[in-house]
């Protein structure tokens, strides 16, 4: 089932709870996804985003907790931070666990190691509101459960000898990462966040980088179809359609 989550709070233990984004969190039926997390008041920044990242479902492990519980331990094919080479930025696998709470919330806790492994840890907490993805405003739902089973999930995937990037598309909500190899800095990375609205036109609410326009253009494609967009050739590696 896909999954559409609005983050409504976010916290570094011990110090109290904030929120300065509009982060969405965007899974596909298969486990691909992709988290984008720009700021609200971004305008003036040369980086206007806290942080991006994105993956395979090779990059993600699902752990069994208890009914309302699951471990997820993700390892980023994408990482706005590793990619610019941010020094105290965690690297390798992040172990996390996702509770439900009776409200339909879902909190994430975990702990990351930006000074190294053998450094100090750092933990955090994360509030998730599901969002319905087939509408184009935010409708909250009662339970991520309740998602219609037939929303769109798709997701694009490129790798050739200059860049590496993923789209996903569930329901009406389209975000993608796409990173120049050997280019770490600002201009290796290119970030996208979309609707299609009901006549299939894609309007963009923020594309970012100087790349950005080798996103790909044509979404709504069968598994195993190409697409290629300025020279940048795009595979689907899942659909439903």
């Amino acid at each position: 089932m896909v999954s559409l989550t609005k983050r409504v709070l976010f916290e570094i233990i011990p110090n109290g709870p904030n929120e300065t984004t509009i982060t969405l969190s965007s899974t596909t039926n298969k486990g691909h996804y992709v988290s984008l997390r720009p700021f609200v008041n971004g305008e003036g920044k040369e980086f206007p985003f806290e942080w991006a990242f994105g993956g395979t479902s090779d990059t993600l492990e699902v752990r069994k907790i208890d009914e309302r519980s699951n471990g997820l331990d993700f390892n980023f094919k994408f990482d706005t931070n590793v990619k610019l080479e941010i020094p105290e930025t965690h690297r390798g696998v992040i172990k996390t666990v996702f509770k439900t709470w009776d409200a339909g919330l879902v909190e994430e806790t975990g702990s990351v190691f930006p000074f190294g492994p053998d450094g100090a840890e750092v933990k955090f907490r994360e509030l998730w509101q599901p969002i319905d993805p087939t509408r184009l405003e935010f409708v909250e739902l009662s339970h991520g459960n309740d998602v219609d089973p037939n929303a769109t999930s798709i997701a694009l995937h490129t790798d050739n000898s200059e860049y590496e990037g993923l789209v996903v598309i569930v329901g009406n909500w389209v975000q993608g990462i796409l990173f120049k190899k050997g280019e770490n800095t600002l201009k290796g990375v290119n970030l996208v966040r979309s609707q299609i609205d009901a006549n299939k036109s894609v309007k963009d609410l923020f594309k970012f980088g100087p790349d950005a326009a080798k996103f790909p253009t044509e979404l709504l494609l069968k598994e195993g179809s190409k697409t290629t967009s300025n020279g940048v050739e795009w595979s689907v590696i899942e659909s439903n359609l």
